[in-house]
């Protein structure tokens, strides 16, 4: 029993995206549910994960992070915002899950004499990577999924999130500026790529392929091939590096989806409730299931591309389910000592709720 509670609290959704997919089969007469899958998403999204791990192995984020934080004397608001600022860039390309394990470990190591503003930085931190990743077709799953789903051009993505995009940066900015200024008690630690140069460039190459079959300039079995074929020659660990849940969470949704497409009523009723609240929707459910599986699970119900990728992204914000990532910095968080989770919490949820509200209201008002 407690093994499976452990695998429940890791993986939730997981779990929650397979009982929805195995009763809804109960609903529908027995058919080839494989056909549901959208394998270009869960692909590409393989070989994001592969590359990335690349990256991973080879110190880069963490090298790249000491390089910002600079050397000696280490103030928390300079300190605190250059650590927020480099999770939301660095979202963007590498992912807001991988942002977050790569540097709020450095926070929670540099802020660990300053627990109060640890928690607070942690909370911008999460929040900065959820808002950065919305701005590229490949900074978060929901986004990739979204992207290839509706066919959309990249004129039709960037229109969307750009506007949205400029003013999270302000407000990742004001609430940096909240951090008590004072010495942090720590010198900046210093970091070093690690292992063969020619192995990060080839990571980047794999990258590349990856975002070149992100706009359909090259075939995604083309790039699965490849990148498989690569990794099983420079090091078969990379493929410890994949988030196998989330990939199978994306299988049992789709396949979730495809079932209720195919009951007239459900179809009906949640075609019509879509109808003209997609932003709302979307953030709203978000809250509940989080915006992976809501992005899956809407678009099935909707056309209107531009509400669903707003929606989804900004529903990453307020609750602590709101988006995975988030879930990935309460673990790191918990990890610390003396963690005080309520705290963590209260805090997180009222910065996040704030963020949630006016970034929603800018959208509804001035995107769409």
């Amino acid at each position: 029993m407690k093994p499976f509670i452990e695998f429940f609290k890791k993986e939730f959704v997981l779990v929650i995206a397979g009982v929805a997919a195995l009763v809804s089969c109960l609903f529908v007469p027995v058919t080839n549910y494989i056909n549901y899958i959208n394998t270009d998403t869960v692909g590409l999204l393989f070989c994001l994960m592969i590359a990335i791990a690349g990256f991973r192995e080879s110190n880069l984020l963490s090298a790249v992070s000491c390089k910002l934080l600079g050397k000696g004397k280490a103030y928390t608001r300079r300190t605190g915002t250059v650590l927020i600022f480099i999770s939301f860039f660095a979202s963007m390309l590498f992912t807001n899950d991988v942002a977050l394990i790569a540097f709020v470990p450095i926070t929670a190591a540099l802020f660990a004499h300053r627990p109060d503003t640890m928690i607070y930085v942690i909370t911008v931190q999460t929040a900065a990577a959820n808002l950065g990743s919305m701005l590229t077709p490949f900074g978060n799953p929901q986004n990739l999924y979204l992207y290839g789903h509706y066919n959309m051009t990249p004129w039709e993505f960037f229109s969307a999130v750009l506007p949205v995009s400029a003013v999270n940066i302000g407000l990742i900015l004001i609430l940096s500026l909240f951090i008590k200024n004072e010495p942090l008690g720590v010198e900046n630690r210093q970091a070093h790529i690690t292992g063969k140069r020619s192995y990060l460039m080839m990571y980047t190459v794999l990258f590349l392929l990856c975002l070149l079959a992100v706009f359909k300039v090259l075939d995604v079995i083309v790039v699965f091939a490849s990148v498989c074929v690569a990794a099983l020659i420079m090091d078969v660990k990379l493929f410890a590096g994949v988030d196998y849940g989330l990939l199978l969470t994306f299988a049992f949704f789709f396949i979730f989806v495809g079932n209720i497409q195919n009951i007239d009523a459900v179809r009906g009723f949640i075609t019509k409730l879509l109808d003209g609240r997609e932003l709302f929707a979307s953030a709203a459910v978000s809250q509940v299931i989080s915006n992976v599986p809501a992005a899956v699970m809407l678009s099935g119900f909707t056309d209107n591309a531009r509400a669903l990728v707003l929606g989804v992204n900004i529903g990453g914000l307020g609750t602590i389910v709101a988006s995975l990532a988030s879930i990935i910095s309460l673990r790191i968080y918990m990890e610390t000592d003396h963690a005080r989770p309520l705290k963590y919490l209260g805090v997180f949820t009222l910065v996040n709720v704030i963020l949630l509200i006016t970034v929603y209201i800018f959208t509804s008002k001035v995107v769409l």
